[in-house]
């Protein structure tokens, strides 16, 4: 079973924005929950003026666009990612010439800032992936100014895990693909991250996925780190089994959750 957390694994599934698209296509075209998931972040976040505000493994800044003008006058975002390649693209994606925006490869567990740097310090979706969370989230209150905010998101270790688990075990009886604990999830996390904040609050998101099209499907496991052990060969099997469920029901339905830890320092 490959490892979420392993410095190369995470490296291989994000050196590019490839994998990571087709599992926000899935996602959008999808969801239940037509606000989408980044409307309803922004909706949380308080940002006020001239706020540092750091973002620790931003992908290709997906989360952003639109939206960095939008900031409140005088805010200065660090847009990072411990890959380069999403640094990269990030650089490619926003004008290099704006004014209030920076980006840097960073290491979650070593952020090369002096302490109290930020007002906002954001790591959505990314925590279970650090080998040790401990080290990131001392980091992560070592840059936070005394009483900024760090938020994080992340999501549960069951529902559409669970029912990848299942439809896979049908054709590899012997499978661990999706049974791996996600570390950092939204069960735990409150407890995981009371002893570095002075308060937290927890935010669920509610959605579920409808799925109309089997190919998108398809296409967002071949795009997580299961599909390296699946044999290719086997795709096809799973395609018709999917398929069927959505000619039966009309859609391929799977349970899902998401939230938002909004922790103070």
């Amino acid at each position: 079973m490959l490892d979420l957390h392993k410095s190369e694994n995470v490296r291989a599934q994000y050196s590019n924005d490839t994998k990571l698209s087709a599992r926000y296509k899935l996602h959008d075209k999808h969801s239940i929950n037509k606000q989408g998931f980044i409307p309803w972040i922004f909706e949380q976040y308080c940002f006020s003026p001239k706020d540092s505000i750091l973002e620790l493994g931003c992908g290709y800044g997906r989360q952003w666009e639109g939206k960095i003008n939008n900031l409140p006058p005088g805010c200065m975002l660090t847009l990072s990612d411990f890959s380069e390649g999403m640094v990269n693209l990030v650089k490619d994606k926003f004008p290099q010439t704006a004014q209030n925006v920076n980006f840097q490869q960073i290491d979650i567990q070593n952020i090369p800032f002096e302490d109290e740097t930020f007002n906002i310090v954001i790591a959505n979706h990314m925590l279970y992936h650090v080998p040790d969370f401990n080290k990131a989230i001392s980091e992560v209150r070592r840059v936070l100014k005394t009483g900024g905010c760090f938020y994080a998101t992340t999501v549960e270790n069951g529902g559409i895990r669970t029912f990848f688990h299942n439809a896979i075990k049908i054709f590899d009886p012997e499978t661990e693909a999706f049974t791996q604990k996600i570390p950092f999830n939204l069960q735990n996390g409150e407890e995981l991250l009371c002893q570095y904040f002075s308060s937290i609050e927890r935010c669920d998101y509610e959605d579920s996925l409808s799925i109309t099209d089997t190919q998108d499907l398809i296409d967002y496991l071949k795009s997580t780190i299961f599909s390296t052990t699946f044999p290719k060969e086997k795709f096809e099997d799973l395609y018709q089994y999917f398929e069927e469920i959505r000619l039966r029901d009309g859609a391929i339905n799977i349970p899902k959750e998401a939230g938002l830890f909004t922790c103070v320092k």
